[in-house]
């Protein structure tokens, strides 16, 4: 009988690398990029291991190489190229935080990237966290019911098991006191249902070097400035709404720019420049709507 428990069904699969299930469906079709087990339902279930896999193909792919070219390639081999690789690829930045999942809830691959965080594994059973994951554990968000008096003693137990740096623990309910115990160097708290304020806020203020960052990729979803804007008008406050206007204007101009048809090099030249300036001065709006948001008290 196959032990479900250590294997991950495709919507985690997907959820994990940002593969959709149409194209993952097709790369196993036309490539077997990796061969997942069945169910006795027929059930496609991956391994740690192919998961693994695909985070390395999908940064290869994502940087333009051709899913034939890669599809058949051992992990050695992967990471050689990707190691090998001229251009840089710039699907995790170098200040993006990697962590693990302790829970059920849905975290999408977008608007995780929106938040510069890598979901590197998602488990429901703390038995089955790894201590030898592909890349550094930053932190664990641990999803549970109730804190008690033996809550720390299990958290710090999955500290040591992950490896992570730290732990941030979302709970529904609890005692003041013992929520309180909770608040160390190494653990943080937050009430459950996740969102995503709460996570970017308790990251910022316990890894210095979070967001801070040359990279110009979006902060911020449009659901998230949606959010904003939307608990923005509850406080009676216009600013929310104008820096949307202003970070929606600059994304369409930095689009516009990026396709526009270049006649020469020179004018080439000067479109990139547009382009790039567009998308820094957006960069500079949405961290400003994030302090905004932060000060405000809008959850996103």
């Amino acid at each position: 009988m196959i032990n479900t428990e250590q294997n991950y069904r495709i919507g985690l699969t997907t959820q994990i690398t940002g593969i959709r299930p149409e194209t993952l469906r097709a790369w196993e079709r036309r490539y077997e990029v990796v061969k997942p087990i069945r169910t006795d339902a027929g059930d496609r279930l991956y391994t740690q291991a192919d998961i693994d896999r695909l985070l390395l193909i999908k940064k290869l792919v994502d940087n333009g190489d051709a899913i034939s070219a890669v599809a058949n390639l051992n992990i050695e081999n992967l990471e050689k190229r990707i190691t090998s690789c001229k251009t840089a690829i710039t699907s995790v930045g170098k200040n993006d935080l990697n962590f693990i999942l302790l829970g059920r809830t849905i975290l999408d691959k977008k608007s995780l990237d929106s938040m510069r965080l890598n979901m590197i594994d998602v488990v429901q059973d703390p038995k089955n966290i790894k201590s030898n994951y592909h890349c550094k554990i930053d932190f664990v968000i641990a999803e549970i019911s109730t804190v008690n008096q033996g809550t720390l003693k299990a958290l710090q137990k999955i500290l040591t098991q992950s490896k992570a740096s730290k732990l941030l623990c979302a709970y529904d309910f609890g005692k003041e006191s013992d929520i309180a115990t909770l608040t160390t160097q190494d653990t943080g708290t937050i009430s459950l249902p996740l969102n995503h304020s709460d996570i970017t806020n308790w990251c910022s203020n316990n890894f210095p070097n979070y967001l801070q960052s040359t990279s110009t990729d979006r902060l911020l979803t449009d659901q998230d400035i949606a959010s904003i804007v939307a608990a923005g008008s509850t406080i009676n406050c216009e600013c929310p709404r104008h820096l949307s206007d202003l970070i929606h204007k600059l994304t369409a101009f930095e689009k516009y720019c990026s396709e526009c048809e270049a006649r020469n090099a020179k004018d080439a030249e000067i479109h990139q420049e547009l382009e790039t300036t567009s998308a820094k001065s957006r960069y500079l709006l949405e961290e400003v709507l994030i302090k905004l948001a932060k000060v405000e008290g809008i959850k996103y």
